[in-house]
């Protein structure tokens, strides 16, 4: 767990460097969004159970369907790198689509593969696509756009 904590902090410091460029409310909220992707990909399941049984306490009608399925971690898979990608398109417009498709590429496969290090979670290339699905969604929702910052 040790090495996966060093590698988390080493994305996250990476993420950081990347949301240089961003105003101050932005960078705090990139770096959220990939800490919640971090966070979502590497905890063990009885955590992610844990956190949605916390929920699912003050959420209406949570109480009547399992918060954590198949499909749940799906959505959470492609909304996160959605976010995330959406995120570099538009602030780091700077770095060329090339490189920003290579870093949400590596990141994809990346966190999947950190997966491997927790007990309890597995890889699987399914997840890899729904990832960079996700990922391909905020870039082109971003990246097409007239007029984003760096335009």
């Amino acid at each position: 767990m040790l090495l996966v904590f060093a590698i988390c902090s080493g994305v996250l410091l990476g993420a950081w460097y990347l949301a240089r460029p961003m105003p101050r409310f932005w960078r705090l909220g990139f770096l959220t969004a990939v800490a919640l992707l971090l966070a979502g990909m590497t905890l063990p399941p009885e955590v992610i159970r844990e956190w949605a049984a916390l929920v699912s306490s003050w959420w209406p009608w949570s109480g009547e369907a399992d918060l954590v399925t198949r499909q749940t971690s799906a959505w959470a898979h492609l909304i996160l790198f959605a976010l995330v990608s959406a995120w570099l398109s538009w602030w780091r417009a700077d770095l060329g689509a090339w490189m920003l498709l290579v870093l949400l590429v590596t990141l994809s496969f990346g966190t999947e593969g950190l997966q491997l290090l927790v007990d309890g979670r597995y890889a699987s290339l399914g997840d890899v696509g729904i990832n960079m699905l996700g990922a391909g969604i905020g870039f082109l929702l971003f990246w097409l756009t007239p007029g984003r910052a760096n335009a």
